[in-house]
């Protein structure tokens, strides 16, 4: 009889620890590397979620916890990162990537595992290959070109241009909607210029840019290239106005390039002010009691993702990925960064895009859309 009982006791505590195992989320983007503060900020705001989350209880009493791995902003990277989740049951979504390139390149890993994924690269084409698995919560870049193209001839009074890019899914893609919309509006694209992804030296492709004499230049890359360009371009007297997506939304932009460089950048992002409401207040505030620091680029973003994940797992009949899969794409609620809903390929319904410029080392918003 005591065996008995002692077994049913050992049994019972055993299916009590089982039921009380963390829900395990895959985190990933580039958490080394010039691109290290993106993501680490980024699940920062992802790990804050989950902690006030776990505090009140978690999802249907069970906790969430955050699995971080680093694909270094690296599409070979970003398949082995892929890789690892899909072989991992206990993985049963993914934040990430925050690459377009990378994303792209490791989506076919996530769709064969039917791995739900809350996804924050922005290439249009990653929600146009049919993949039943994921959902965007920001902007994709037609949002970033049309809005700077917008800008640019509306605003700064632009009749040409020229294009630099860095050959990437981001980049290009991000450069060839702006030129196809500032077209649209009447400018001319006098030149399209490619540089590589290390490149540091632009002085060959700058000293080309200044014969054309353009209004504006728009630049599709990420940073460090984005920050040591505007930095060469003040240089060497090249005064056009520098538009530029996201990647610059970054105080190492303006400690790279320096403060009088950067006044000459325009920039769009998918996030407004810090203060512009109080709940993005309230954000900023225990994120900074909790890390020692302000608020990351995409910290916010990080948060309304678990936020997205959490609510698809509240939906699910079981965590399970088989079960997220349907209840991740029916996710609607309301967040810091306005409802979210998604569309039948995985879209925001309603994505808002904003547009910066820097004054004195601090990014002021200029003008917005969505």
């Amino acid at each position: 009889m005591k065996r008995i009982l002692l077994s049913f006791s050992v049994a019972t505590l055993l299916c009590g620890a089982a039921y009380a195992e963390d829900i395990k989320i895959g985190a990933t983007a580039p958490l080394t590397g010039p691109q290290a503060i993106f993501g680490t900020t980024l699940f920062n705001g992802t790990d804050l979620y989950f902690e006030e989350l776990n505090a009140a209880g978690g999802v249907n009493g069970k906790k969430l916890s955050l699995v971080r791995q680093d694909d270094k902003a690296d599409p070979k990277e970003g398949t082995l990162v892929a890789q690892k989740f899909c072989d991992d049951d206990s993985i049963v979504a993914v934040i990430g990537h925050l690459n377009s390139g990378v994303q792209l390149a490791a989506q076919s890993i996530y769709s064969d595992c039917d791995m739900p994924e809350a996804v924050l690269g922005s290439n249009p084409d990653i929600t146009k290959q049919g993949a039943e698995n994921i959902v965007r919560p920001t902007a994709s870049d037609f949002a970033q070109g049309e809005l700077s193209a917008e800008y640019a001839i509306n605003k700064l009074g632009a009749k040409n241009a020229v294009i630099v890019n860095d050959k990437q899914a981001f980049g290009q893609g991000v450069s060839e909607i702006f030129a196809d919309d500032f077209k649209k509006r009447g400018g001319v694209i006098q030149s399209t210029s490619s540089v590589n992804p290390t490149d540091v030296d632009f002085t060959a492709v700058i000293t080309q840019l200044k014969s054309a004499k353009p209004d504006v230049v728009y630049m599709g890359a990420v940073m460090p290239q984005l920050a040591l360009f505007a930095k060469q371009m003040r240089e060497q007297g090249l005064d056009a106005k520098l538009l530029v997506p996201d990647g610059a939304f970054t105080p190492d932009f303006v400690a790279q390039a320096g403060k009088e460089a950067a006044a000459n950048v325009i920039l769009t992002f998918p996030i407004p002010p810090a203060d512009a409401t109080p709940e993005l207040v309230s954000f900023g505030e225990r994120y900074k009691q909790r890390f020692g620091q302000e608020v990351g680029p995409y910290s916010i973003y990080g948060y309304v993702s678990g936020q997205i994940v959490a609510e698809a797992l509240k939906n699910a009949a079981e965590p399970t990925r088989s079960d997220l899969l349907p209840a991740l794409k029916g996710v609607e609620l309301d967040t810091m960064l306005g409802h979210v809903k998604f569309t039948d390929v995985g879209e925001r319904t309603v994505a808002p895009m904003y547009l910066y410029e820097i004054k004195d080392g601090e990014f002021k918003m200029v003008g917005q859309a969505g």
